[in-house]
């Protein structure tokens, strides 16, 4: 099967704020499959957003990931609610930090998404379902995915992110396989920031668990800035 152009961000979520000209808690990279020497990153969550509209706006499909909790479980019984995912182990959605960062991932993911259904509203196809990635050559996606980068893998906010993206691109062929963190009847929070920006519009896409991608090594390579 053709595959489409495309380019694969992932998110590194933190506060973007940067008062008294401290740098935020906030990192992107861009991975161009191509070109996977050439990392791109940077702190500005405002240049990410230019950057992935003109990606799409050039017909490129994008792999857009998120290091923050983007499905949590909505379990039968009582008795199993704040518990983590399935293979979270001690960075559980459930714990402090966990509910910390999917808060603000979802905030800062419903920013990015609404500036890209103004722009890009219509004309691409929202997925998270691990067969959608790689696109097809008839159609156009915005793909998102969870990263969760932790223990060794960790390091400064723009490496995180280069090291997400560099292991989406590892594991592209087999999104599904690669994926070993799952929830009991997922509440997707992704989809929720997609419906609100009017990028999606079925509600069935509230009950998809998406990727989720987690690195074992952390990034070497150098990152240019954006």
């Amino acid at each position: 099967m053709c595959h489409l152009t495309r380019a694969i961000y992932a998110v590194d979520i933190g506060s973007t704020r940067c008062e008294a000209g401290r740098t935020p808690n906030f990192a992107w990279a861009r991975v161009d499959p191509a070109d996977p020497r050439s990392v791109v990153g940077s702190p500005d969550i405002d240049k990410l957003a230019d950057q992935i509209i003109r990606d799409l706006q050039d017909g490129r499909s994008v792999a857009l990931g998120f290091e923050a909790p983007l499905f949590i479980p909505v379990p039968v019984e009582s008795s199993s609610l704040c518990y983590g995912r399935k293979n979270e182990r001690s960075r559980s959605f459930a714990a402090p930090a966990g509910l910390a960062v999917a808060t603000l991932g979802l905030h800062e993911a419903a920013w990015i998404l609404h500036r890209i259904a103004d722009s890009c509203v219509g004309s691409i196809e929202f997925e998270t379902g691990a067969r959608s990635w790689p696109p097809s050559e008839s159609h156009q996606i915005l793909f998102c995915w969870e990263a969760f980068v932790s223990d060794k893998a960790h390091g400064t906010h723009v490496q995180d992110a280069a090291t997400a993206a560099m292991a989406f691109l590892s594991a592209e062929s087999n999104l599904a396989g690669a994926t070993t963190i799952t929830a009991e009847r997922p509440l997707s929070l992704i989809a929720t920031a997609a419906l609100w920006s009017g990028l999606a519009t079925d509600p069935a896409v509230l009950h998809q668990p998406t990727v989720v991608i987690r690195p074992d090594e952390p990034f070497a390579g150098d990152v240019q800035t954006a």
